[in-house]
């Protein structure tokens, strides 16, 4: 069994002494954030989180198994940690043990299945939580939705009066996970996190994508690195940031996870920022299909072309949205728009000049729905 990797004794005073007084962000930390427009705050936010410190996933020095027993301190024992599923309290035995282990809320299956020092979601704290062994593995990588018939329970222990349930459903092709009362609005901020903080910036970084179409996500689990990976349900998870509130441990965990990593889960510090980058536009339960009404790029014509082609894509309604050019390795090449713009029928154009001949991706995002289609530009 691996141990934890000791701090020095100055860092570990300043880390310990310094979550038991923070409760806000530090001065100007959000200074830089624009909420004027949907797209302002998503671009101006992802800036302000985005390059943090990669901590290793495991490691001789300190990981992310150091931090995490932190950041999952058992708030009536700091000699324990208490995991997030199962609301059991167990001591801190370090890496490698038998009785808890991290789970990635957002499975790293979907998008970023291989660590490297480039990977930085894979050992993002902000996502992963200590959690008892068996209940990781009943949740497997299944999405976060209601379960709301033939469902098989997980109950909770009762720890300082508080307990519940977690429900799962074997559904095809990959089944749902129902996070219990306490604990549901912790992991849909991490979700929400995820999807703001990933834009696919470097190339080498995931864009990570929340959704209702089952079908995208899935498409995301390959076995490799992908430039897009998806969860969900979004609109389930802005159901349980509703019913769950942000309480003073999930405070203490964003600052022990700031502490090393250099950013902070904005949805912690800033909740009201959840409804407007995610509340609008939303499905009221998953489908397995982007609805009809939901935005959508109508057209591209010419296609083949060379070097000029014009997007045609349709709002439902008025909103911001995103229209972006990507290589088939996921690089993005163009930002064609990106801004608000009312219901109805919208046409941008899209220069190749000086690309390479070959296939490329016009995606088009507009709050929690994408819609894409491969061009070819031959020059």
């Amino acid at each position: 069994m691996r141990r934890r990797a000791l701090l020095p004794s100055a860092l570990l005073f300043i880390l310990l002494s310094t979550t038991a007084v923070l409760a806000d962000p530090p001065p100007g930390y959000y200074a830089t954030v624009d909420a004027g427009s949907e797209a302002m705050l998503r671009a101006t936010l992802h800036d302000v989180i985005d390059g943090h410190t990669k901590i290793p996933y495991t490691a001789s020095s300190t990981d992310t198994w150091d931090v995490l027993e932190q950041a999952d301190q058992d708030p009536l024992n700091t000699s324990r940690i208490l995991d997030v599923y199962r609301n059991r309290s167990f001591p801190k035995y370090g890496g490698g043990n038998n009785s808890y282990n991290r789970e990635h809320t957002w499975p790293n299956s979907y998008g970023f299945p291989d660590d490297g020092w480039s990977n930085l979601p894979y050992s993002d704290c902000h996502h992963l939580f200590l959690c008892d062994i068996s209940y990781n593995g009943a949740r497997g990588s299944r999405v976060f939705a209601d379960c709301a018939s033939g469902c098989t329970a997980y109950p909770t222990d009762t720890h300082d009066g508080v307990s519940g349930v977690n429900y799962t459903r074997n559904d095809s092709p990959q089944g749902v996970w129902e996070t219990w009362q306490d604990r549901r609005g912790d992991v849909a901020r991490a979700m929400f996190y995820m999807d703001v903080r990933y834009e696919g910036d470097s190339g080498s970084e995931p864009d990570l994508i929340l959704t209702d179409d089952l079908a995208l996500i899935m498409s995301s689990q390959t076995g490799d690195n992908e430039p897009v990976g998806y969860m969900g349900y979004v609109s389930i998870l802005l159901e349980w940031h509703a019913q769950d509130p942000v309480d003073e441990k999930e405070r203490l965990r964003n600052d022990v996870v700031y502490q090393y990593q250099g950013n902070r889960n904005p949805f912690i510090d800033h909740p009201e920022w959840v409804d407007l980058l995610f509340g609008d536009g939303l499905t009221d339960a998953p489908d397995l299909a982007i609805p009809a009404a939901a935005a959508r790029i109508a057209s591209v014509h010419p296609n083949p072309f060379n070097p000029r082609t014009e997007v045609v894509f349709t709002l439902p309604r008025a909103g911001s949205a995103r229209v972006a050019v990507y290589g088939l390795d996921g690089r993005r090449v163009a930002t064609l728009w990106e801004g608000d713009r009312p219901a109805g029928e919208h046409r941008v154009t899209w220069n190749g000049r000086g690309l390479a001949s070959g296939a490329y991706v016009v995606r088009l995002q507009s709050g929690a729905t994408v819609s894409t289609q491969k061009v070819l530009l031959l020059q």
